[in-house]
């Protein structure tokens, strides 16, 4: 292999300074930005990765991700970019290109939206990776750098698109190292003042050790500085709707809970993944305790795009710096950075009022806090009474939530092999979910309760699963026709059966079909002592959150009995024996029945003494279910149903709402 020159205007490689011309049918990123294609236009790009935001979900079914890209026809205005939108089907489509890594976007279309050019993906649009690492220099083609394509059908690329993206990465790879030295000083940032898009070095504690997993390593830092983009830790959280910085299935902060989080508490903690030669280091030399610098690591927002994170990728460039994990000592007092000493200092601090708040807390637990008091000693006293109280029950939650629910849940043996969201919420018990909730207003001067239909609002709680709609497996996935209206991104899709148009006719069964996942469980309250009258509920899982879920797609289930069983095989893990029950139960009605209409005298055997629930008496004729409880997280919503009754219309004329209760981000491991 032939060593790198130094890039610069001598060393640089004649090859690649030589303008090579686009591919026939490509457009220039300036050319698009200056409007040479018209809006609703179709074009052909090819360009560097400048950024990429991670895939989410859209409120239909799609998933969305954003790439920006730039090539050599702005490279003298480094804050121009071309952005694209993608949308797919499925998360699995996404293209997720490191920055740096060059993609070929074929057949995408021009949109102008509040003054601003950017691209739209098609279903019929093809992108093509090339990953910077492997890609040589010219005149050598980049073929051997090509990814494998998402979509196997995808058109592959010619030896003159492989030959002009050897061009344009070498030829911009001097641009690049300019920036990057650009931003050399003053590149140092305490964590309140970082922002999406910045590269920068900071100097933090690592709050936990670190969590490993393939060519990575997740770690908390925190340099005592608070930041409103930082997710936050609390002692008596309950507002399970804030996501988890881009780990949704809670496998890098599996341990994070109220109880096991070591602080700080707030916002003042980031999650930073090291790839690479950076994962591998941290794996073996950083422990939590440990103060390091991290150097040009990369700010944006995380997976659930509330919370930012950091990451650190390794530089594939000639100038590569090696490792950018630096350990810190704090054995020689008299040569520490003075920006370590400031970050030791808040962290000083903060450990100071955290005992003294918590102190405060215990005082006002156990009455200590005013008992030396008399009466009229301290009229400040009576002022600050609601606010000693609302002490009280936030020290009453933290109580509640550190020391009885870990004894709770270790009691309950749940399920291990079902994995959770929000593992760090609170657990709610079922009869406090179905609870309905009163809203206080003021009608006519007057103040009045009202009774809300539903609230929106998310939980987590300990459950097992006690009964399932449809009755068969077989009837978990539905079909609906595919449409013309599925490439657009903002559409929902409709069922087989909603389509007023074709009901009573063979036009629904024709063309394509589209299997989606639909079907209920009944959940019942799996702690004991939380057990009452109102200790289940039926919860819906739409086809997202079953795919999660199950880790399965929807298909025909009775023209293909492999994933009919690969189904009946994840729900075991989920409810035991309760299909077997059920399909007993079936069995004893068909006996029944046949006994009744042959004018037979009904069965001797004995019942089984009742349940205390009527579901569970349907499946204890001749077995018990027998199931393990689990944590899973259960949203409240409400929907719109048809309502004769104009007092009852609730929700606008002839509609009224009706409560809903769905399962989500819940997930049964292989």
């Amino acid at each position: 292999m032939t060593s790198r020159q130094p890039l610069s205007s001598a060393g640089h490689s004649r090859n690649a300074d030589e303008q090579k011309n686009l591919p026939t049918g490509y457009h220039n990123i300036r050319d698009i930005l200056d409007g040479a294609v018209p809006s609703g236009k179709f074009a052909n790009v090819i360009g560097l990765v400048k950024d990429r935001r991670s895939a989410i979900q859209t409120r239909g079914t799609d998933w969305k991700s954003v790439l920006t890209i730039y090539d050599k026809s702005i490279e003298d205005e480094p804050e121009k970019g071309l952005v694209i939108n993608i949308f797919r089907p499925q998360l699995s489509e996404i293209p997720e290109p490191d920055a740096g890594d060059v993609v070929l976007i074929i057949y995408a279309k021009v949109q102008s939206r509040y003054n601003e050019i950017s691209l739209l993906s098609h279903k019929s649009t093809i992108i093509h990776m090339y990953s910077a690492s492997k890609i040589p220099r010219p005149p050598k083609s980049a073929k051997q750098a090509l990814l494998d394509p998402i979509r196997p059908n995808d058109r592959r690329p010619l030896d003159k698109e492989h030959e002009y993206v050897s061009w344009l990465y070498h030829s911009a790879e001097f641009t690049i190292q300019v920036d990057q030295s650009r931003n050399v000083k003053n590149k140092f940032k305490v964590l309140s003042d970082i922002q999406d898009g910045q590269f920068c070095d900071i100097i933090v504690n690592v709050i936990k050790d670190p969590f490993h997993q393939m060519d990575r390593a997740t770690l908390w830092v925190s340099d005592y500085t608070e930041n409103d983009a930082f997710y936050k830790f609390s002692w008596d959280s309950t507002d399970i709707s804030e996501g988890r910085d881009g780990d949704p299935y809670g496998y890098t902060t599996k341990n994070v809970t109220p109880n096991t989080w070591p602080g700080p508490y707030g916002r003042r903690s980031l999650q930073v993944t090291c790839f690479d030669l950076h994962g591998e280091f941290v794996r073996d030399e950083v422990k939590a305790g440990a103060w390091v610098k991290l150097r040009n690591l990369q700010i944006k927002y995380g997976r659930n795009a509330n919370n930012l994170e950091g990451y650190l990728r390794e530089d594939r460039s000639a100038f590569n710096p090696g490792v950018q994990v630096d350990i810190l000592s704090t054995d020689d007092p008299d040569n520490i950075d003075q920006r370590l000493k400031d970050a030791i200092r808040r962290k000083r601090d903060y450990e100071k009022a955290k005992k003294k708040q918590m102190k405060s807390f215990a005082a006002n637990e156990s009455g200590k806090g005013n008992g030396s008091k008399r009466k009229g000693e301290n009229q400040d006293e009576k002022k600050s009474g609601s606010k000693m109280r609302r002490m009280e029950q936030r020290a009453q939650k933290f109580k509640g939530v550190d020391e009885r629910e870990p004894g709770q849940e270790a009691g309950l043996d749940l399920n291990e092999l079902i994995k959770c969201e929000n593992m760090d919420q609170p657990v709610f018990p079922i009869s406090s979910i179905l609870k309905p909730v009163p809203w206080t207003t003021t009608v006519d001067g007057q103040e009045t309760t009202l009774t809300l239909p539903f609230t929106c609002a998310k939980y987590r709680a300990n459950v097992r699963v006690l009964d399932f709609r449809p009755r068969k497996l077989e009837d978990f996935a539905t079909w609906r026709k595919n449409t013309e209206f599925d490439m657009l991104s903002d559409h929902s899709g409709a069922s087989d059966s909603e389509s007023d148009d074709d009901q009573g006719t063979l036009d629904r069964y024709r063309g394509d079909k589209v299997w989606e996942w639909r079907f209920s469980l009944l959940l019942e309250e799996a702690n004991p002592k939380k057990k009452g009258e109102d200790n289940s509920l039926w919860v819906v899982v739409d086809n997202t959150e079953a795919q999660m879920l199950v880790n399965l797609d929807a298909v025909d289930l009775r023209a293909n009995p492999d994933d009919l069983g690969n189904l009946r095989e994840q729900l075991f893990k989920l409810w035991g024996n309760l299909e077997e029950c059920k399909q007993q139960e079936l069995q004893n009605l068909q006996k029944n029945q046949q006994r009744v209409a042959a004018q037979q005298p009904p069965d001797s055997t004995p019942p089984r003494p009742p349940s205390s629930h009527p579901a569970q008496n349907a499946v204890q004729e001749d077995s018990m279910v027998s199931n393990k409880p689990f944590t899973c997280c259960i949203r409240q919503y409400g929907v719109k149903l048809p309502e004769s009754d104009p007092r009852k219309a609730n929700a606008g004329k002839g509609k009224r709402w009706e409560r809903v209760f769905g399962m989500f981000g819940t997930k049964i491991s292989s």
